[in-house]
């Protein structure tokens, strides 16, 4: 009966989730002392959350863009409210000197004719909200009670069809080769809004993503190993050939 009582109690509260809102952080641009945009000769690598710089004598700014998707809605739920979160960075890297904190997205919406003549502000709250420069209690949030109709009024759609930019960070790192450095994100606390235009956070899920950092190419080492391993899976595959060839002669 315990158990029983347990997986109702679990299911009832997946149930009730409202919403998982995804906070992704992404390399754009790499830039060098002088702030001149040296991505293309400075990245090696970049994907799944893993960048590989080439060494320099020069430490590197990096620009990294924050995007947002928010996923399993459900009936009633109409769209993105707010997400509250902390940024943190370890290792070698620390924020830019020459841009540092938060830097909010500034754009504003398009508002689809309704009212005629203007745009929507994007962003009721867009900023560092916790103790100065820490990139901690950042939060992002639309306002309910500005939004026009359902079908109009482009931010109930924010996050639903795809990656949705709401600002960035500068970071520095060195350049000097075997430098690492991580950027992560800790979500703290979001919300969706309902038909009403009413915030609601209840059971809410914020999660968020992160980068690796690395200054250098692969070790010498490494290619060593990789051809060494090449040779003995030549070696396998040729006593393989030579035993069925000896079973077949005989």
């Amino acid at each position: 009966m315990k158990w029983i009582v347990f997986t109702l109690v679990a299911f009832s509260a997946c149930s009730a989730q409202a919403a998982v809102i995804h906070i992704k952080p992404s390399l754009v641009t790499v830039f060098d002392s002088a702030f001149n945009d040296v991505t293309s000769t400075a990245v090696d690598f970049n994907a799944n959350g893993k960048v590989r710089l080439r060494p320099s004598v020069e430490p590197y700014t990096m620009q990294v863009n924050f995007t947002f998707t928010i996923a399993d809605l459900r009936e009633g739920q109409l769209g993105f409210g707010n997400a509250a979160f902390n940024i943190d960075l370890a290792r070698d890297l620390i924020q830019s000197t020459v841009v540092p904190g938060w830097q909010p997205d500034i754009d504003l919406s398009e508002n689809n004719g309704f009212p005629p003549g203007g745009f929507w502000n994007k962003w009721a709250d867009n900023g560092d909200y916790g103790i100065a420069g820490d990139l901690h209690g950042i939060v992002v949030g639309t306002d309910p009670p500005d939004f026009g109709p359902i079908g109009v009024d482009p931010r109930r759609e924010f996050g639903q069809h795809g990656d949705e930019f709401f600002g960035n960070v500068y970071v520095e790192l060195s350049g000097t080769h075997g430098t690492v450095g991580s950027f992560s994100v800790e979500g703290d606390g979001g919300s969706y809004y309902n038909a009403n235009n009413k915030l609601v956070d209840a059971g809410v899920t914020v999660t968020g993503g992160a980068i690796d950092f690395l200054v250098g190419v692969p070790e010498p080492s490494s290619f060593v190993l990789l051809g060494l391993g090449g040779v003995l899976l030549a070696g396998f595959v040729a006593t393989i050939r030579g035993r069925d060839r000896r079973i077949f002669d005989h």
